[in-house]
């Protein structure tokens, strides 16, 4: 085991990862970098490789190639000093349905070397949820709030949230999302969510990645995707249309403007597009338009691909 890993300022990192499940390619020589203390959305639609790449680095599953590091531990050769640091909760996760909801918190305390019963309460109370009551009596939100409140007890560096807030009412969502946040951010520690709430991670997440049909298209903090992936409108009543960059997508066409989106949007653009009767907005884009915008030509690529010919 590595007594002194060196993580850069990264709580993960992936070089090239790779997941194959015989000819199906899961993973797709995937370097990702989330920094420590961030919130990190990494989205993506149905079969993307979403909960493959956090079964990855909890060593539930061996890279075909490639590594990852959680805090600078190689999730493969240190899996165990990996996995004690790291909280994790999956969509739909077994539990025991025996038990009360303190008996779960209670054998997970044992399971640790230090524990947190503060902050297991702070997810639990606000919704709710009492410790005496059994898991087979809890609705699906219920057991998600419950695996969520125990999977910040041992205080993880790292939480991997895998969908686990499917099934969750908005209100409840919002509750916990805030709660967990709260706690982690307490002790500079890392998040990752993997899922398709766009507007959840728009929200809370200050970076993200947009991974689809196994390949990490896009990686950034939000704030910087957002000052790069810009919609320009051309309007042209009174003159020739502009020539669309070769670098623009999602192109529209009509008889008096134009439109088309960027992935490097500079003020410049605007200057090489005026013209004696042109006029150029400018348009801001949500997560979820940027997210379309940018794996929606792969996706349906991707259909063409697979279509039975």
């Amino acid at each position: 085991m590595s007594k002194e890993p060196v993580s850069n300022g990264f709580a993960i990192t992936t070089h090239s990862l790779t997941r194959r499940f015989g000819r199906k390619l899961a993973l797709d020589s995937v370097s990702a970098h989330v920094p420590t203390g961030s919130i990190y959305g990494l989205m993506g639609p149905n079969g993307a490789g979403k909960t493959t790449f956090v079964r990855c680095l909890l060593n539930l599953l061996d890279p075909t190639a490639g590594s990852a590091t959680v805090l600078g531990y190689d999730v493969v050769r240190d899996s165990v000093a990996v996995r004690r640091r790291i909280g994790h909760v999956a969509a739909l996760q077994s539990l025991w349905e025996w038990m009360s909801v303190g008996d779960l918190a209670d054998f997970m305390a044992g399971c640790y070397p230090r524990w947190n019963s503060d902050a297991v309460a702070a997810v639990l109370e606000p919704v709710g949820i009492e410790w005496e009551d059994k898991i087979q009596a809890l609705s699906r939100g219920q057991r998600t709030l419950a695996c969520l409140a125990v999977a910040i007890g041992h205080e993880p560096e790292v939480l991997l949230l895998d969908e686990a807030l499917t099934g969750l009412d908005p209100i409840s969502r919002r509750e916990v999302l805030r709660n967990v946040i709260d706690v982690m951010h307490a002790g500079n520690r890392t998040v990752l969510i993997a899922g398709q709430d766009i507007a959840d991670m728009e929200r809370i997440c200050d970076q993200v990645g947009f991974l689809v049909k196994g390949k990490l298209l896009w990686e950034s903090t939000l704030e910087e995707l957002k000052a790069r992936v810009k919609r320009l409108r051309i309007e042209h009543p009174e003159a020739p249309p502009p020539e669309i960059p070769s670098d623009a997508f999602n192109v529209e066409r009509a008889a008096r403007q134009t439109e088309f989106t960027v992935r490097d949007f500079t003020p410049d653009r605007v200057t090489a597009l005026a013209a004696p009767g042109r006029r150029v907005e400018v348009m801001d884009r949500s997560l979820e338009d940027i997210f379309i915008d940018l794996a929606g030509p792969q996706l349906r690529v991707a259909a063409d691909l697979e279509a039975p010919r």
